[in-house]
C-alpha cells in the first residue's frame, strides 16, 4: 500500500497537546502510527461517498474500499476528511477526463490534488516530484482544488 496515500487517513494515537501548542510540522509517513477506532460504524450515506472515492482512486494508490472504511473507522473527523477527497476525485475526474493514460500520469496528478489538500499551490508543486506532468499541467491541476489547505492531524500520544 502507498504510505504517502494512507498518511492522509493516518491519526496517530501517541497524547494530545494542549490547543495553545498546536503547530504545523512536517512528519515522516514512516514515523506515524494508525490510531485505534474511534468509530464502531460508519452512517450508510458515509460509506456510499467513501465508495465512490475508491472508485476513483483504487487504481491509483491500491487503497480498496474496505480498507478506506477501516481507516475512516480510526479517522478523528470521518466527514471532515471525506470531504477533502471528495474535492479530489472533482479535480482529478476534471483534468483526467480525457487524459491520464499512464499510471505515472494519474500518479501525479493524484499526488498534486494530495497535497494541494494539505499545502498552498506553490509548497505543493515544490514537493511534487512530478514524473509525466509538465509545469503548466502540474498548475492547472493544482488550480482544480478549491478548498483551502489543511494540514493533516496527527494527535501525539503518551
Amino acid at each position: 500500500m502507498n504510505p504517502f496515500a494512507v498518511l492522509v487517513f493516518i491519526v496517530c494515537a501517541v497524547g494530545t497537546l494542549p490547543t495553545h501548542a498546536q503547530q504545523t510540522m512536517t512528519v515522516n509517513p514512516k514515523d506515524i502510527q494508525i490510531s485505534g477506532y474511534r468509530h464502531k460504524e460508519l452512517p450508510a450515506s458515509l460509506l456510499r461517498r467513501i465508495k465512490a472515492t475508491t472508485d476513483t482512486f483504487e487504481v491509483v494508490d491500491g487503497i480498496s474500499y474496505e480498507k478506506a472504511v477501516d481507516l475512516y473507522k480510526r479517522d478523528l473527523d470521518p466527514e471532515g476528511n471525506l470531504v477533502l477527497w471528495e474535492e479530489m476525485v472533482k479535480g482529478y475526474k476534471s483534468f483526467c477526463a480525457s487524459r491520464c493514460k499512464a499510471q505515472e500520469e494519474r500518479m501525479d496528478v493524484y499526488r498534486l490534488l494530495l497535497l494541494r489538500s494539505m499545502f498552498d499551490d506553490q509548497e505543493s508543486l515544490k514537493r511534487a516530484n512530478l514524473k509525466a506532468l509538465k509545469p503548466s499541467e502540474a498548475m492547472a491541476v493544482v488550480k482544480l482544488y478549491r478548498l483551502p489547505p489543511k494540514p493533516i492531524d496527527v494527535v501525539k500520544g503518551q
